[in-house]
């Protein structure tokens, strides 16, 4: 073989070595885009059913509120006075007519969604039944997500909503999903403990429902009420 024809040989070896490495450059690049794209697909989806999920417990519990807020009537006394039929269901209960545990009032680790009743409905029934909760879309999840309801008088009336183990994704939800919600409407922690005495490590989303006041609250500051 020549000198001329070797180098030849050469040249083209290089030029299918450069090639090859160029092809991989690209079929790397793609990969990483396409990874970048379901993650961000993934995060879209979480956040449009957390917010979808968090309509559904708003509107459970504003139907109880707005159904029996005024099934107050009080039965006469022989004194002439009245004692209101509600005074056992509403005894403790810090935002009347809102809903309370079925046990106990709220403490600082929150009550769960199955424990909720309704407080002035007859028979004071669980608001948010299996078929309800099997109707979320994100929080049914109840084996990585945790929803738990405070009804006090500090902090007035909310949900915190907590993934169970780290994920890089609810990372990420949480770091936009308040920005959706009107500023003394939802927060997130990432402390342990938090102002609540929660384990708030892998992320805690707080969504208020009802402010106490304009002096605000340890969670959520300076609100309007």
């Amino acid at each position: 073989m020549s000198a001329t024809a070797a180098r030849q040989r050469g040249s083209v070896i290089i030029y299918i070595l450069i090639a090859i490495f160029l092809t991989g450059l690209l079929v790397a690049a793609m990969s990483q885009g396409a990874k970048k794209s379901a993650s961000s697909e993934q995060i879209n989806e979480m956040m449009m059913y957390l917010q979808t999920d968090i309509q559904t417990i708003q509107s459970n519990i504003t139907e109880c509120v707005v159904s029996y807020q005024n099934n107050n009537f009080c039965p006469p006394t022989s004194s002439g006075g009245c004692v209101s039929q509600y005074a056992t269901q509403d005894a403790g209960n810090y935002n009347v007519p809102f809903p309370i545990p079925s046990t106990a009032l709220a403490t600082g680790l929150g009550t769960a969604l199955a424990s909720i009743t309704c407080p002035r409905a007859p028979g004071t029934p669980i608001i948010f039944t299996d078929s309800i909760t099997q109707s979320l879309k994100l929080l049914q999840d109840t084996a990585n997500y945790t929803v738990a309801y405070y009804n006090d008088n500090t902090d007035g009336v909310y949900i915190r909503i907590t993934r169970v183990g780290t994920d890089p994704l609810w990372t990420e939800v949480l770091a936009r999903l308040p920005s959706k919600y009107a500023s003394c409407s939802a927060v997130k922690r990432t402390s342990n403990p938090d102002e609540t005495g929660a384990n708030c490590s892998n992320g805690c989303f707080y969504y208020f429902i009802l402010h106490p006041g304009p002096g605000g609250s340890p969670v959520f500051g300076a609100c309007p009420s």
